[in-house]
């Protein structure tokens, strides 16, 4: 089963030297974002020090970062890595998420099983595919190079209207910082059914993109997967723009 805003036939890469393609746009669509988010009392932060992400996931869930964003799994999460913290008009933290970058040589299909189960390794812990590859006809195996993994994300269920500022928010500042071919997320059944995905701008979702006989700690064993190609991003942006446009000539007098 396919949710999809793009079809397979002739998606190729952009290449990372195509720029972006309205950057004034991005840059308002960002701005815009943390001005919606202020409005409802939300503030924001950036980091590059996993090491609080972890003390943060601890205090907050109660439970050990993911291998991907843990920093005795992956040393270099510092230069290749950020994750985000929102706080409410309290000071209290409220949402956490996290965004590194990766290359996937040859493509995300064949590269991203091997990634998890080195990371998961690394920390001691197994897990145990029951496929060695995504579906055949899976996005996945059309994207290659420059790609950011977006996990960790959290939202109390208390913070309303967080959702989905805080995350579309952090896309938009890694597709600024690294100008990826794709930002990706696994995620379960019932986010990915109910839209949660797609209004956070993932404009592709597949059903059993990883399926495990051993699957990591809280994931199911069937995962999905949302994948944000550039070209979804990009018209996120002038969606974002075409409304701020029509807000400001209702307003006008």
């Amino acid at each position: 089963m396919y949710a999809s805003t793009v079809g397979l036939q002739g998606v190729q890469p952009l290449g990372v030297d195509h720029g972006l393609a309205a950057p004034l746009k991005t840059v308002m669509a960002i701005a815009n974002l943390i001005a919606e988010g202020r409005a409802l009392g939300f503030d924001f932060r950036i980091s590059g020090d996993f090491a609080e992400l972890t003390r943060q996931r601890q205090r907050l869930r109660d439970s050990e970062v993911s291998p991907m964003f843990d920093p005795q799994a992956c040393r270099s999460l510092g230069e290749r890595g950020f994750w985000m913290a929102v706080r409410d008009r309290d000071g209290k933290t409220v949402g956490l998420q996290a965004f590194r970058l990766d290359d996937a040589d040859p493509n995300l299909a064949e590269w991203v099983l091997g990634w998890m189960m080195g990371l998961y390794a690394k920390r001691g812990e197994m897990i145990v595919p029951r496929a060695v590859m995504p579906p055949e006809h899976s996005l996945s195996h059309l994207i290659r190079g420059r790609i950011v993994y977006h996990g960790e994300l959290w939202i109390d269920k208390h913070a309303k209207g967080c959702f989905p500022v805080f995350p579309r928010l952090g896309m938009m500042l890694a597709m600024v910082k690294w100008q990826p071919e794709a930002i990706w997320a696994l995620t379960g059944q019932s986010m990915a059914t109910r839209g949660h995905m797609v209004r956070m701008g993932y404009g592709h979702l597949e059903q059993s993109f990883l399926t495990w006989e051993w699957e990591p700690d809280g994931a199911e064993q069937a995962e999905w997967v949302g994948i944000a190609l550039r070209r979804h991003l990009e018209f996120s942006i002038a969606e974002m723009a075409a409304t701020e446009a029509k807000c400001q000539l209702s307003q006008a007098p």
